[in-house]
């Protein structure tokens, strides 16, 4: 910087003092991200199959699950003989201050399969254990 005079000294000055400024909200924000959302704790619920497409592909499940929790979608195991789906739903942490209603909630969840269902069993995987 010895070799810079004047305006373009302070302009290369300004531009490191806006890098630095950039980098140390990116981390804040980071920050107060990873502590609002916290570490997301994933569990099983109960679900039943509601329709299967006409051609095999699609299986959609209704899930039941509590309102602080928001539904991650389906784990699929297609086996030769039977395709097990397991609905997995995330915790959400209620803002500070406040709780979770102690009601639940129906949603629809749609997966497509490999290979068509075809002979195949539909089964859903029962609830975690530790959640019952």
């Amino acid at each position: 910087m010895e070799r810079l005079e004047g305006e373009a000294r302070d302009r290369v000055r300004a531009a490191s003092l806006w890098l630095v400024v950039a980098v140390v909200l990116v981390f804040v924000a980071w920050g107060l991200w990873a502590v609002h959302a916290g570490s997301a704790e994933v569990t099983t619920v109960p679900s039943e199959v509601v329709a299967v497409s006409d051609d095999g592909r699609v299986v959609t499940v209704e899930l039941v699950h509590g309102a602080c929790q928001d539904p991650l979608g389906l784990a699929v195991d297609e086996g030769r003989g039977a395709v097990v789906l397991t609905a997995r739903v995330v915790e959400r942490t209620p803002p500070s201050g406040s709780a979770c209603p102690s009601r639940l909630v129906v949603s629809r969840v749609s997966v497509v399969l490999d290979e068509p269902l075809g002979d195949r069993a539909l089964r859903t995987a029962p609830a975690d254990p530790q959640d019952s």
